[in-house]
């Protein structure tokens, strides 16, 4: 559904989001005193929340796993209450990623996902379920983080040409992303059409209805990136497009 990334030191994280029409919220959630308060990006349709920044500076991106094993449908998508649970309840990637394998081990998923963390110290991380199966997480001791849809810890080939054209593209961007200029650099990431836009669009991060045949989602409805994320975890900020991220219109959300 989208290409997902990080990077330890630049303290920022980012992702498209690939999907079908659909209303997209963007929020805050105050401060509560059984939790805390978090920046927050999600669709209409899900529960909990997509991907968000809380204000100790713990970031989680989310997005689903295409694996090889088939969804259960008689289980709910709780991906993105599992991400509501850790933006408002811890403030360490380490307590992010106990919290979220025992949420997902008492109320699995019945799709498969792929969760990134970052938090104010540069700690990385990823957290990996499949339906019915098991959970997987494992700290990164990498400079950067870089995800297309293919599964990162449960399985280890990247399948579909889409997936590994992002893959490439986006990992290369980032090693060369300096720090004077990160923001720009960042959004001309999201936005970017290349390498190969020419041939229905396989392998560009930024896409306009996209005859997704499920490299990216398991919908295979016609996809468009309707807008991205990146999150400044120095500033507390989310900064997101107004639409596709190649139109060059951003906000910007903080406490």
């Amino acid at each position: 559904m989208c290409t997902m990334m990080m990077k330890r030191d630049l303290l920022v994280a980012a992702k498209t989001v690939d999907t079908p029409k659909t209303s997209l919220i963007f929020n805050q959630k105050s401060r509560t005193a059984a939790g805390l308060a978090f920046l927050f990006f999600k669709m209409g349709w899900q529960e909990g929340v997509n991907s968000g920044i809380n204000e100790e500076g713990l970031a989680v991106l989310s997005s689903y796993a295409g694996t090889k094993l088939p969804e259960f449908r008689n289980l709910p998508d709780t991906r993105g209450v599992a991400n509501e649970s850790v933006l408002s309840q811890c403030s360490t990637v380490q307590e992010g990623l106990d919290k979220m394998e025992a949420f997902l081990k008492d109320q699995p998923s019945g799709v498969g996902g792929t969760h990134f963390l970052i938090d104010a110290s540069g700690t990385m991380a990823v957290l990996e379920h499949e339906p019915h199966q098991r959970v997987q997480k494992q700290l990164s001791k990498t400079a950067y983080l870089v995800r297309a849809n293919h599964p990162s810890l449960l399985q280890d080939e990247i399948e579909w040409e889409d997936r590994w054209l992002r893959h490439i593209f986006a990992e290369k961007s980032l090693i060369q992303m300096t720090e004077t200029h990160w923001l720009e650099e960042m959004k001309k990431l999201l936005s970017s059409h290349h390498p190969n836009a020419e041939s229905a669009q396989t392998g560009a991060l930024c896409i306009h209805n996209f005859k997704n045949k499920g490299s990216r989602s398991k919908d295979l409805t016609l996809h468009t990136t309707e807008t991205a994320l990146i999150f400044d975890i120095k500033t507390r900020k989310m900064i997101y497009s107004d639409g596709p991220p190649c139109h060059n219109q951003w906000s910007i959300l903080t406490f």
